[in-house]
């Protein structure tokens, strides 16, 4: 076991980027190591510790953490601690004894001519891999695509266009707000992924009901290859159990947790608090009331604690804002108290935003713009525009940005956003039997079956028979989604329809766990061996996606329509290929006929999502119980056509009321047109497949290509590679979006996904195919003669979040020098050479080394000195390109703070610092060798 002492420098073999590091700690089992470049720390146990301590012989340069280069004259070591005897390179006289704590953090080990004048070298395929796989993590690094090309997602404009908003934000706040069906969760995805592929975010805390839990967690890692740790009661227990002194929220990264377990157990809430985190989500935030008089509800209460000491926050909700002005300024307070402070004044605001809106209007209709349009359009601006299409879309944006809630509020609306297959109601009234309660609660008239939980109910209601001949007729070969409100009903109807009716069922309801719950869900997707009919309690109504279906089953009516409209939401979605069939039984003469009529001819909501709904029956509810606790004839009827009317009434203010420029900042149609013609386009020329067969072929890593074109790779003694963590029964793997959008049992592979990762991972910290001797076919070049090829990355020692090798012109720097010294870099590029390379046999390519020594060592020194050379013209680029993209960011936030409040004070703050220390950081680039390559001449 090696041994360690405080204040050895090491560098991290999987992590190069964190620069030189320091021990700092040590104990019987771990070591941390503090990479001060990077301001980042890592524990690592002891025996397994991926390190590579520095060591500096006699003859070696090395630099102090003042920038001085001295010449390493002899060394010794005390307290195990190396110390340097060294003369200054710039003034020799100059001596110094410089301990290795002394040591600049940039350092960085060139490794590649020693492994080739050792004779360590590397078969030509693994030498061309390398730069194939260098050059598209290049690629990827300054990629605008970057985040979002992993996802296995479809390419749904308005989905990618908040993805690509938000995601390449630091710390966002925001509130996704749309319509059900629309995909919140996949954006709220996509963003996640961004943020932790960039280093935006590091930790990540989800926040869900207890019934979405596992359904959050599977998404995350089947979608996005996410893996998000689920933290319930019994895991925190156990991780207590095993070290008490631990704090169980601070063991992992990304963590999936129920509201329910902080709001039950105190310690736990301060515990995630105590661990902090990057971002908050949280999921169907409309369970969080807030009212200006008395506060907020305990959930609203528990997610202020976390939004208020959270940089980033996810609020997902499909709630309009039509359906209570409060809930919605209470969801925009959790995200900036500051901004959103009283109701009075973001009321008084909204007003004022109305007319920002009819000049938007003006700006996004067809037709002339007219002279009062034009003085009110420069008002606003502060300067007249042109009526051409051009500038009228710089003053949408303009004003896009000036808007409310514009930065923090994305509500996409189903009439905006189109595709829906839409819906038909297809009733089923049935007779009702003598036994049925015409008096009583509304509860005992509407939900009898509630209140006899031995099943009894079922020998008289009319509805099962009527259920099961539907599901033996009709609907016999498809799939059919039911919801009831309760458990116990549930379990009542599929023991009648498995038993009696021989039909394949799942259940999916309260009582289940929630392991139980998405196998019933997996069960009922099967297209060839699945259940026919998913019966869902309400819980079933919430979050879930069964687009797959398209017959619903109301075997009850909710109370409530957002409820009601939840349930339907979960067929009723973006991507649905059918129209969606909803059948409602209901008892002819009773409180479910008029309940049945009241959703249908009063409020339209089988037809389509109302946004009026909610407030109407709150206006209403009086006296709708008292028409529905006993049958009023002419009255009831009076009181659907009055709604009906109050309905289309409101509906047609609200059209001609649409915030078309909140619609318009949610989904910026050529903007999100841009973003998925360019991830077509990336799909359409995607070289991964040919690079995967060559990687797996070349490294003996067992594989079998399949009829529909995509891979079974599986692990084996054989490989000569190690790192890449292969499942130990294969994996299945596709490079097709659309194949992997319809087979769940394949991984999307993209340069993005894990295993790609590992695979950069192993070429950036392990010698593999830095070092190879070829032969080049040449009628030019005399036979004999021998080019050198030499690759080095241009590095920026940094965290993570500031992406600076996006900034760099160059991250990789190729040299091709001839024997007798001449630069052939620009005149032969790696493409015109590879044609006429071919491999040479081990033993002759130790020879040529052998035989060549003196002439490879001073050619590589001078292809190293022509590449320094660039470093500092580097340098200034990327701090030109980096200080004026920031610059210009950072001029579009004041100035728009100046009219838009929204922009908060410590997003300018956050970005300013990230400027001054990006600068700093890019003035002091890394040559980092990386390979070579020894060609010789053969005619």
């Amino acid at each position: 076991m090696q041994e360690f002492a405080v204040g050895q420098r090491w560098l991290s073999d999987t992590e190069s980027e964190l620069g030189l590091g320091v021990l700092v700690d040590v104990d019987e089992r771990t070591i941390s190591i503090l990479f001060p470049k990077s301001d980042e720390t890592r524990v690592y146990s002891r025996a397994t510790a991926p390190l590579s301590r520095i060591i500096f012989a006699a003859g070696d340069s090395l630099t102090d953490q003042d920038g001085i280069d001295w010449l390493v004259i002899s060394t010794e070591v005390k307290s195990g601690v190396l110390r340097y005897h060294c003369s200054q390179i710039s003034a020799p006289e100059i001596t110094k004894t410089l301990s290795e704590t002394r040591l600049a953090a940039h350092l960085q080990l060139a490794r590649p001519l020693e492994r080739l004048l050792a004779s360590q070298l590397e078969p030509k395929e693994w030498y061309d891999l390398r730069i194939e796989a260098l050059l598209m993590q290049a690629r990827m690094s300054t990629s605008l695509l970057r985040g979002m090309i992993g996802p296995r997602v479809g390419l749904i404009p308005h989905q990618f266009y908040i993805a690509h908003e938000v995601g390449r934000r630091l710390a966002p706040r925001v509130l996704l707000a749309d319509e059900v069906g629309l995909g919140k969760t996949i954006e709220a995805g996509l963003i996640m992924h961004q943020q932790l592929v960039t280093g935006r975010s590091e930790r990540i805390l989800v926040l869900v009901p207890d019934s979405l839990q596992y359904q959050w967690m599977i998404e995350m890692r089947r979608r996005f290859n996410l893996n998000f740790s689920l933290f319930d009661l019994e895991r925190t227990a156990f991780l207590k159990e095993n070290d008490p002194e631990a704090n169980p929220f601070a063991t992992e990264s990304c963590i999936i947790a129920s509201i329910d377990l902080l709001l039950d157990h105190e310690d736990l809430k301060a515990q995630a608090l105590d661990a902090g985190f990057d971002l908050l989500v949280v999921d169907e935030a409309h369970h969080l009331t807030w009212h200006e008089d008395v506060g907020g509800n305990d959930r609203y209460d528990v997610v202020a604690e976390f939004a208020d000491q959270t940089a980033g926050v996810l609020l997902l909700t499909a709630t309009p804002e039509q359906l209570g002005v409060d809930s919605h300024f209470a969801r925009l307070r959790l995200l900036d108290p500051e901004r959103f402070d009283t109701l009075n004044h973001f009321l008084d605001e909204e007003a004022n935003y109305a007319s920002t809106a009819q000049v938007a209007e003006a700006l996004m209709q067809e037709g002339l713009l007219d002279d009062e349009q034009h003085e009110a359009i420069a008002a606003l601006l502060g300067h007249p525009v042109e009526d051409t299409p051009d500038a009228r879309y710089r003053a949408i944006n303009e004003l896009l940005d000036r808007h409310g809630t514009g930065r923090i509020l994305f509500r996409n609306t189903r009439e905006a956003i189109q595709g829906f297959q839409g819906r038909d109601c297809l009733p089923a009234p049935l007779p009702a039997p003598e036994s049925w309660p015409i008096t009583g609660s509304l509860r005992q008239q509407m939900w009898p079956e509630e209140q006899q939980l031995d099943g009894e109910w079922m020998q008289s209601d009319p509805r099962v028979p009527w259920l099961l001949n539907l599901l033996k007729t009709e609907l016999k070969h498809q799939k059919v989604l039911l919801i009831a409100r309760s458990g116990p009903v549930v379990e009542s109807l599929e023991l009648a329809l498995r038993v009696h009716g021989g039909i394949r069922t799942a259940m999916f309801h309260e009582a289940m766990s929630l392991l139980e719950r998405d196998q019933a869900a997996a069960y009922f997707a099967d297209d060839t061996y699945g259940a026919q009919i998913l019966l869902c309690s309400e819980i079933g109504s919430e979050g879930r996606n069964f687009q797959f279906a398209s017959n619903l089953v109301l075997f009850d009516m909710p109370s409530n329509p957002d409820v009601l409209e939840q349930r339907i939401g979960r067929l009723d979605r973006i991507g649905q290929q059918n129209r969606i069939q909803i059948h409602v039984p209901y008892l002819m003469a009773t409180a479910q006929e008029r309940m049945f009529r009241w959703y249908n001819e009063a409020l339209d909501i089988f037809g389509h999502i109302s946004p009026t709904a909610q407030v109407l029956q709150e206006n209403h509810l009086v006296e709708l119980k008292d028409h529905l606790l006993s049958d009023t004839g002419e009255q009831f009827d009076a009181l659907l056509v009055q709604v009906n009317d109050e309905r289309l009434e409101l509906e047609t203010e609200l059209q001609a009321g649409r915030d078309r420029l909140l619609e318009f900042n949610s989904c910026r149609p050529k903007v999100a047109s841009r973003i998925v013609q360019a991830m077509q386009e990336q799909d359409a020329h995607n070289t991964l497949p040919d690079f995967m067969l060559r990687f797996l072929s070349s490294t003996n890593i067992e594989h079998d290509e399949q009829h529909d074109g995509s891979l079974i790779i599986h692990s084996s003694d054989q490989m000569l590679v190690d790192g890449l963590d292969l499942p130990e029964d294969g994996m299945t793997v596709t490079f097709h979006r659309e194949q992997a959008l319809t087979r769940e049992d394949t991984e999307y592979l993209t340069v993005e996904h894990p295993l790609m990762g590992r695979i950069f991972e192993l070429v950036r910290t392990q010698p593999f195919g830095n070092a190879n001797v070829a032969v080049l076919r040449s009628s030019v070049i005399p036979a004999g003669k021998i080019l050198i090829e030499a690759w080095f990355r241009v590095e920026v020692i940094a965290p993570k979040v500031l992406n600076l090798n996006a900034s760099l012109p160059q991250q990789l720097i190729r040299v091709l020098i001839s024997e007798s010294g001449q630069d052939l870099s620009a005149r032969i590029n790696s493409a015109m050479l590879h044609p006429q390379i071919h491999a040479l046999d081990m033993n002759n390519a130790r020879q040529v080394v052998k035989l060549r020594r003196d002439v490879i060592e001073a050619r590589y020194k001078q292809a190293e000195e022509l590449a320094r050379a660039q470093i500092k013209s580097f340098s200034q680029t990327a701090q030109k390109r980096y200080g004026d993209h920031l610059q210009q960011e950072l001029d579009r936030l004041i100035y728009l703070k100046a009219h838009n409040p929204s922009v908060r004070d410590d997003e300018i703050d956050r970005l300013t610092h990230q400027r001054a220390q990006g600068l700093q950081l890019l003035e002091q680039l890394s040559l980092v060798p990386d390979s070579i390559r020894v060609l010789v001449v053969m005619k």
